[in-house]
């Protein structure tokens, strides 16, 4: 019942983040392992009655109670390790940061459910192992007691959590102190039932009993005499040993002094900023502590919160790798399985890696209680926003990349918006695959549009190829096309240019030139022809003109 207990209960840490309910988890972890050694000492305890003759004790013939020394033993590691259990619980406590809590009012009722059953434990093994002079059973008895408290306050802090009073973290450091009180009580008693050589388990020094005894004025100078009495034997005299110990007490005194002072001292570490708080408030709500060493008022009145500002974070969107299964294959399950719908109603399972930083660090931590659950959320509002906008195959294949940048935009104006104090800096989809049962099925899809893309790829390439060619053939005759024009235009202008400049300008050379022209076009007409000259003096001449031998000359 322990064990299921315990499991429970750490489920219910896993479900809510509630320290209450992790102290309270390990606090049950112990009590499994008590409740195991008390069984094997108890057992051990029965053989050896069973073994050794009875003895009648008194007129009541009852048998002597048989005491072992081995489940002493148990006892005495019980309380060791309730006290190391505590001190880790402790520990926890002054490490811890603000947590967001779920399902605190259910978990609340179980607990107080659970404190029922651990009042029915502790009553049972306390009564059997006092009518038994089982020692450790009256020891796991009293574990369990400290279980039914725990376990009440745990249901009640998560109670007044779901109605806005946080008092988580206090009830865990509380629920340390119960069972490092319960460790010391059970090591006291068992320690003292060993020096008296005591049968039957008598619980005489309880947890106020031993504080009150420790600082009790006249326990103390009964332990200065013992010291003053140890030192005299050493060979000291009355008054060095007097001032000794004063000097002792006043050490150890201001040693308590100095650890609790130096509780006013921190360091930021060169990547951190630090918030102050006091009483749970943040002294400043601008600058934050810058690295170095700085004060501070002692614990509990100031506390400080560290982050590291130049780090970059990274979030998983969507689903989670397994980082067992490093295949990124779609027909082998790789993490976490959370469907998206893609724009022609595909279902799918992104892994979506968001990289990011603290801008502003008191946005970070004050305008939110979890900043991180905020930009999950929105991370998952604006992937399915973007996927619902594209088919499968581009979410896929091409347009991936451009969906990255498109939800780095987006997510950062939301942020912005929301005031969450973070940039940022990348979003890598790393990984996108169809359900497993379907997955052969896209896969072929998948080698058909590529196959697709193919075809248009080569018909693409032949276009680009043949166009540029001929439109350099046709360039190329408009080229030659021109190059003619302007060859023949300047030719001709240069002909008219040397005729206009041939002209004379004044008359007398304009009939001289005339005459040269007349003689010129004479000379070209007249060039292998046959000619008859006649002489204008012999008056007019009777010509007789031969056609025949006309005809041949033309």
């Amino acid at each position: 019942m322990n064990l299921l207990l315990t499991v429970i209960k750490f489920i219910l840490f896993f479900f809510t983040g509630s320290m209450a309910i992790l102290a309270e988890a390990w606090h049950s972890f112990t009590d499994i392992a008590t409740s195991t050694l008390v069984l094997i000492a108890v057992r051990r305890s029965d053989q050896k009655i069973k073994e050794s003759a009875p003895e009648p004790v008194g007129e009541s013939g009852s048998p002597e109670t048989y005491t072992s020394g081995f489940e002493m033993l148990i006892s005495l590691s019980i309380g060791i390790l309730l006290a190391v259990v505590a001190s880790s619980l402790i520990y926890k406590f002054f490490q811890a940061t603000t947590r967001i809590i779920d399902n605190a009012l259910v978990a609340g009722l179980l607990f107080l459910v659970f404190s029922v059953g651990s009042y029915f434990i502790y009553r049972f093994e306390t009564s059997v192992g006092k009518e038994e002079g089982s020692i450790g059973l009256v020891s796991d008895g009293m574990h369990a007691r400290a279980d039914m408290i725990a376990s009440l306050l745990t249901g009640f802090s998560l109670i007044l959590y779901a109605f806005g009073l946080d008092i988580d973290q206090w009830v865990a450091g509380l629920i340390a102190l119960f069972i490092m009180s319960y460790a010391i009580e059970t090591i006291v008693n068992v320690v003292f039932m060993m020096i008296r050589h005591d049968s039957e388990y008598q619980p005489r020094y309880r947890s106020s009993d031993i504080i009150v005894f420790l600082f009790n004025p006249k326990t103390m100078q009964k332990g200065a005499g013992i010291f003053k009495n140890y030192l005299a034997s050493a060979g000291f005299s009355k008054k060095i040993s007097g001032a000794f110990f004063k000097f002792v007490v006043i050490l150890f005194c201001s040693i308590i002094l100095l650890a609790y002072l130096s509780t006013g001292v921190y360091t930021v570490g060169v990547r951190e900023s630090a918030v102050v708080e006091r009483f749970g408030k943040p002294l400043s709500l601008t600058e934050p502590v810058m690295p170095g060493i700085h004060l501070k008022l002692p614990w509990p009145v100031d506390c400080v919160c560290k982050i590291t500002t130049t780090a970059i974070e990274e979030l998983n969107i969507g689903n989670v790798t397994d980082k067992n299964n490093q295949a990124l294959i779609w027909t082998r399950s790789h993490g976490t399985e959370e469907a998206f719908i893609s724009g022609d109603d595909n279902f799918f399972y992104p892994y979506i890696v968001l990289h990011y930083r603290i801008k502003d660090l008191f946005q970070f931590l004050y305008t939110h209680q979890d900043p991180k659950l905020l930009i999950n959320e929105v991370g998952h509002q604006v992937a399915t926003s973007l996927f619902s906008q594209e088919t499968f195959y581009d979410i896929a294949t091409t347009h991936r990349s451009q969906l990255e940048r498109d939800m780095i935009t987006a997510l950062q104006s939301n942020l912005d918006e929301l005031e969450c104090g973070v940039e940022v800096l990348a979003v890598n989809f790393k990984d996108i695959h169809p359900p497993i049962s379907v997955a052969d099925s896209f896969e072929r899809v998948i080698a058909g549009f590529q196959e697709k893309k193919k075809f248009i790829n080569d018909s693409l390439g032949y276009r680009n190829q043949v166009i540029p060619d001929s439109r350099g053939d046709a360039e190329k005759l408009l080229e030659e096309s021109r190059s003619y024009i302007i060859e023949r235009t300047q030719k001709a202008e240069g002909e008219a240019t040397r005729f206009t400049l041939s002209l004379p300008e004044t008359k007398q050379e304009k009939k001289v030139t005339m005459t040269r022209i007349y003689l010129q076009t004479i000379q070209n007409v007249l060039k292998d022809k046959k000619k008859f000259v006649i002489d204008p003096d012999s008056g007019e001449p009777e010509v007789w003109m031969d056609f025949d031998a006309i005809g041949e000359i033309l």
